[in-house]
């Protein structure tokens, strides 16, 4: 199995653990609104509507396990509409039955359960559909539990309700869109892996270019070969390949310039419009493998977690003083704009330190990071 099919089959399990760990969180949220209904469910002044909405939320937490996981986008959304549909029913019923103008009050005890069911819906939507949901159901219970209000010392339990019902849906959506970023990252990762584990790197678009460019050489030397193009070659002929011949030129030039660090960088979707690379010299390419992934690593932990409008990341790497006969030292000053420090993922710093030894500095959402870092001068070219 190459490493890349590899890291698809953990993306691809980590992924149904994560739904079935969602679904069983859900399922203990629900089963503790049942008993929380059977220990104080008596006190509703209309408990007809408290046991259906109980029952309600039982047959919907089944309903989402028995039902097989949609690979239709329309069949899922309907799904989720029947969902909303369901868990504003339970609600209803809930908040009717539990509702008291009167001198005592009670709480709504089964939407803690709805708020387990929105949780179990954040793999299968995106985040906005569960935060506006969840804001929409906050709103709800905001009111009605504040209509009970009767003196200050009733305010503190019922924010500490609305927070423990609500609470559950935004938790599931900061953890799917942490699982979101670490896919991408291991992606990226597993797509630049041929620039940063060999020594030449032409990247995946200048492969593309090459290709193009070798079939046309090839064509043109097929039709020669087979006398369909006769020497000396005709004026339209010639032009062809001495234009091929000056684009395979300008890539074996331009390879000197763009070194593995530009490559990894542009076929990048997340650092390419952030990232500026000023290498003139190419001295990138002398890098090991290790510090290769190390450097790809950092940079994309410094932006890659929440690139914002303005994030932006500018890399200098210049030649410092000879360490040996065979020995050069590399000087590389990362700065990252728009990046606190304190929002820096600790992984980051770990993955510098495989570059080599590294200072910080920073200053509001600035962080400047000077790497010294030793290379073997038989690799640099």
């Amino acid at each position: 199995m190459s490493t890349l099919d590899a890291r698809a089959t953990h993306v691809f399990t980590g992924v149904n653990r994560l739904r079935v760990g969602t679904a069983v969180i859900a399922d203990l949220l629900v089963a503790a609104s049942v008993l929380r209904f059977l220990c104080w469910g008596f006190e509703y002044p209309l408990i007809g509507f408290g046991i259906a909405a109980v029952v309600l939320l039982v047959a919907v937490a089944v309903l989402m396990w028995v039902l097989p996981v949609a690979r239709e986008a329309s069949i899922e959304q309907n799904r989720f509409a029947g969902l909303l549909a369901a868990c504003a029913l339970i609600v209803g019923l809930d908040l009717a039955g539990s509702f008291d103008p009167g001198t005592t009050a009670v709480f709504p005890v089964t939407c803690i359960g709805v708020g387990g069911l929105l949780a179990a819906a954040v793999t299968t939507r995106p985040p906005r559909d569960i935060l506006l949901t969840t804001g929409a159901f906050a709103l709800v219970l905001i009111v009605v539990t504040g209509l009970q209000v009767r003196d200050v010392l009733s305010i503190p339990p019922r924010i500490a309700f609305i927070a423990i019902a609500c609470a559950p849906p935004l938790v599931g959506v900061s953890l799917v869109r942490s699982f979101r970023s670490i896919v991408q990252f291991h992606s990226e990762i597993a797509q630049t892996q041929s620039t940063t584990s060999t020594d030449v790197a032409v990247g995946m678009l200048a492969s593309e270019e090459l290709e193009r460019l070798d079939l046309a050489a090839e064509q043109l030397l097929d039709d020669v070969a087979a006398g369909r193009a006769t020497l000396p070659l005709d004026e339209e002929t010639a032009a062809r390949a001495s234009a091929l011949a000056t684009q395979l030129r300008l890539h074996l030039v331009e390879d000197r310039r763009q070194t593995w660090l530009q490559h990894a960088v542009t076929e990048s979707a997340v650092l390419d419009p952030l990232t500026e690379i000023d290498d003139a010299d190419g001295l990138a390419a002398s890098l090991s493998a290790r510090q290769r992934d190390g450097l790809f690593s950092a940079i994309w932990l410094l932006v890659g977690r929440a690139p914002k409008s303005s994030t932006s990341l500018v890399i200098h790497i210049v030649r410092g003083a000879d360490a040996g006969p065979h020995v050069h030292s590399l000087q590389i000053r990362i700065e990252a704009t728009g990046v606190p420090r304190r929002q820096i993922d600790p992984a980051a710093w770990e993955a510098i330190r495989r570059v080599g030894r590294y200072t910080e500095t920073g200053q509001s959402a600035m962080v400047r990071i000077e790497i010294d870092c030793l290379v073997d001068a038989s690799a640099d070219r």
